[in-house]
């Protein structure tokens, strides 16, 4: 179920700033050139755009967290929870196109894969009915390999 655009926004937006602040390297930029102040130049402009491009930096954000270690992962997704801010691992199962990849094959081919997974299901946000059980059963299977 797709979300109103300015509740998304608003959701995606003080995501991004948490960790933008914490994971992306921009000290060396000018205060104008970081992405916090492009995406207010972008709202300046067109609120659709802005939606676009937040959305864009989401997925950006979401890849370039694949390398960071579960605990990690688990200690992000904690930190946001304690601010009433959209989980990592949320954010993964709503855009991922590896977690969407994952569910739809129906098997982990891997440990990465199982980490997403295991993030996933050990986030408590809500999830979609049935989603927890299928989560579950993927992560018994690989475990009994």
């Amino acid at each position: 179920m797709r979300q109103e655009p300015d509740i998304e926004y608003s959701e995606l937006k003080e995501f991004f700033s948490f960790y933008s602040d914490r994971y992306l390297n921009v000290g060396s930029l000018p205060p104008e050139k970081r992405p916090m102040a492009n995406l207010r130049a972008l709202e300046e402009k067109n609120m659709k755009t802005a939606l676009n491009g937040l959305r864009q930096a989401i997925n950006d954000c979401i890849e370039m967290s694949f390398h960071l270690d579960p605990k990690e992962v688990g200690k992000l997704d904690k930190q946001l929870r304690e601010r009433s801010i959209v989980t990592l691992s949320e954010l993964r199962r709503r855009y991922s196109k590896k977690y969407a990849a994952i569910v739809k094959r129906g098997r982990i081919r891997s440990d990465t894969e199982y980490y997403l997974i295991r993030n996933v299901l050990d986030d408590p946000t809500t999830k979609a009915e049935g989603e927890r059980e299928v989560l579950e059963n993927l992560v018994a299977d690989y475990e009994s390999t």
